[in-house]
Formats: structure tokens, C-alpha cells, sequence
């Protein structure tokens, strides 16, 4: 395996692998693809959700799988958009901030839309991709 430090990535490359990570992440959300929200994530991916304590991605991700398994109880994503207005990278770590905005169906029909501030730490992998390391944001508020 060929040591990271030993490959040489341009900002473009890594903007573009970004972008990557942006599009599957929102098409997995949408789709409600837990399995491949996980692979987005860096195996030490660290959430902090709101009012709750940090814990591992993955076993935050598996937790929403579990409880959206009963399908009379799920919510219907009808659109996610996400509005990075920040991204600075650092070598291998990239930190992103912006606001995602979706519209969705409750269980009852009724369509709500909210928006949620989010914060990201992303780490590259070796084959260059970048996954999310630690992610923080706050409860959702009804959009205006």
C-alpha cells in the first residue's frame, strides 16, 4: 500500500472528491441508504448530535437504521439541498460549513420544510476520497 504522504493531490483534486462526497451523501440520505451513509464516513467518525453526547458515526447511523425499520413510522425526504458556504482544507483534514436545507413528508402527510446549520470535519482516505470524521449540528428549524 502506498503511504499517503507519497501521493500528491491538487486543491482541484480535492475539491472534486469533495463534491463526490457531497453528491453520494445526499443521494443516500434521500434514498434512505443507511449502509451507504456508513461508507461516507471514516472508520474513527466521531457525530455530535444535538443535546446528546458524542458518539461513534456508525453506531449513530445504525440506531436511525434500527428505528426506521418500522415503515409505518417513516418520514419521506422529498428534497435535501445543502448550501456549503465554507470549505478550507489542511493537508489530509478539510472542514466544511453551511446549512442543509429539506422538505419532508411526515408520517401523518403533512410536508414540513426546516433547515439545519451543520459542520463537518472531513479526513482523506488513501486512494484520495474524503469521508466525514466528525460532524456536529443543531435541532432542525422550520424554514420561513
Amino acid at each position: 500500500m502506498q503511504e499517503m504522504t507519497d501521493l500528491i493531490y491538487t486543491y482541484a483534486d480535492d475539491v472534486a472528491n469533495i463534491e463526490d462526497l457531497r453528491r453520494r451523501d445526499v443521494a443516500a440520505s434521500m434514498a434512505g441508504e443507511f449502509e451507504n451513509l456508513k461508507s461516507l464516513m471514516d472508520e474513527q467518525c466521531i457525530v455530535l448530535p444535538p443535546d446528546s453526547e458524542p458518539e461513534s458515526g456508525q453506531a449513530f447511523l445504525d440506531r436511525a437504521a434500527d428505528s426506521s425499520k418500522d415503515t409505518k413510522s417513516q418520514e419521506q425526504i422529498l428534497e435535501l439541498i445543502q448550501d456549503w458556504e465554507e470549505l478550507q482544507l489542511f493537508g489530509d483534514f478539510a472542514y466544511e460549513r453551511g446549512i442543509v436545507r429539506y422538505t419532508v413528508r411526515g408520517v401523518n402527510g403533512e410536508i414540513v420544510r426546516e433547515t439545519q446549520r451543520l459542520m463537518r470535519i472531513l479526513r482523506r482516505q488513501d486512494d484520495g476520497s474524503w469521508r466525514v470524521y466528525r460532524a456536529m449540528w443543531h435541532q432542525p428549524q422550520e424554514a420561513r
